[in-house]
């Protein structure tokens, strides 16, 4: 009766619904029944602000030998099982601990069960997201498959992929409650992403400061070391941002929107100015500590519009006033950084590929 050393659960849960099951060899993935007695706890399998729906994430490892000495801890694996079904289906998931892990039996941390979230937001709904709309089955899991079966997979993408998924997760965790570190943590996970490429100085650099440099190296004493240190400080993450945004989006993006009306979705010919003022309004937050989330959230969970609807008025702050109105929304910004971490994560063999219709 005493649990296997070998064998660990973790419970975790989703504000959306998925049906089906994942298994393979050393890893189940299946549903976790609220008491069919409790009325209450039924009510969470129906949409509405309290729906949430629990799974148990079962897999073996290696023999351990639990004895004298620190315990082996598998929680982590929960964690980063949550971050990839996060960005796989676009939806919130949440990680309750382990229920049973190298022999022990263990606690869960139910506080979650408690909140209240808006189940018409695209992460918190029963709906398929609008770009890799995978079904919401956790037979798709297999698309991740890579990331289970000891496929080998590149270190390094590897590392910048699961990086980035732990960040987009906690966007999805804190959009609701925190939206401004929601924002900054999927810009930061676009600056993850960016740091994974290699770009030519000359790709990173206007025209206008290429010329200041020459001129720099010309006639001014000491000008090639100058020049030098003048690029170091010049490449900065953001037009690393921006290019690898510009890099992984493509035409067919334009196409469809998680917003009710295509006139609050994203257009092609204004996209890149304002994925800048996105990342400028980051920088502004972090250097200012000038709150903006009520702006970039204000239509949260009723229109889900991916850009502002009309011209914000800030009057204490005519510059933020500009960077919110052409920064796209938290879920304009949210589309954006799952979409370009999935064609990642696609082009690298992490994610088997599905069509994008």
């Amino acid at each position: 009766m005493r649990p296997d050393k070998n064998i660990h659960k973790a419970l975790i849960s989703t504000t959306s619904r998925l049906d089906g099951e994942f298994e393979m060899e050393g890893v189940l993935l299946t549903h976790a029944w609220p008491s069919f007695c409790d009325r209450s706890a039924l009510s969470r399998l129906f949409d509405g602000p309290v729906s949430r729906s629990a799974y148990i994430f079962a897999f073996r490892s290696n023999d351990v030998s639990v004895g004298p000495g620190p315990i082996p801890d598998y929680t982590p694996t929960g964690d980063m099982l949550c971050a990839y079904m996060a960005l796989l289906y676009g939806k919130r998931f949440d990680h309750h601990g382990l229920v049973e892990g190298s022999g022990l039996y263990h606690v869960p941390n139910m506080a979650e069960y408690a909140n209240l979230y808006q189940h018409s937001l695209p992460h918190n709904s029963n709906t398929p997201r609008a770009d890799y709309a995978v079904p919401l089955s956790l037979v798709e899991m297999k698309r991740l498959r890579p990331l289970f079966d000891g496929t080998a997979v590149d270190q390094r993408i590897l590392h910048t992929f699961q990086t980035c998924a732990k960040f987009y997760l906690q966007a999805l965790q804190n959009a609701e409650r925190n939206p401004e570190v929601s924002y900054l943590h999927l810009i930061t996970a676009g600056e993850i992403l960016s740091n994974y490429y290699e770009y030519d100085k000359n790709e990173l650099l206007d025209e206008e400061s290429l010329r200041i440099l020459e001129v720099v190296r010309r006639d001014v004493d000491d000008g090639q070391k100058i020049a030098k240190q003048i690029i170091g400080k010049m490449l900065q993450i953001k037009k690393r941002f921006l290019i690898t945004i510009s890099n992984l989006i493509d035409e067919s993006f334009f196409s469809r929107t998680e917003a009710p009306n295509m006139r609050f979705g994203f257009l092609g010919d204004s996209f890149m100015k304002r994925m800048a003022s996105a990342y400028d309004l980051r920088s502004k937050y972090v250097h200012t500590g000038i709150p903006f989330g009520s702006y970039v959230s204000l239509t949260l969970g009723k229109y889900n519009n991916e850009v502002q609807a009309g011209a914000p008025v800030v009057d204490e702050d005519k510059e933020l006033e500009k960077l919110i109105g052409h920064a796209p929304t938290l879920i304009g910004l949210e589309r954006v950084i799952r979409y370009v971490l999935l064609k990642y994560a696609e082009m690298h063999g992490v994610y088997i590929g599905l069509e994008v219709s």
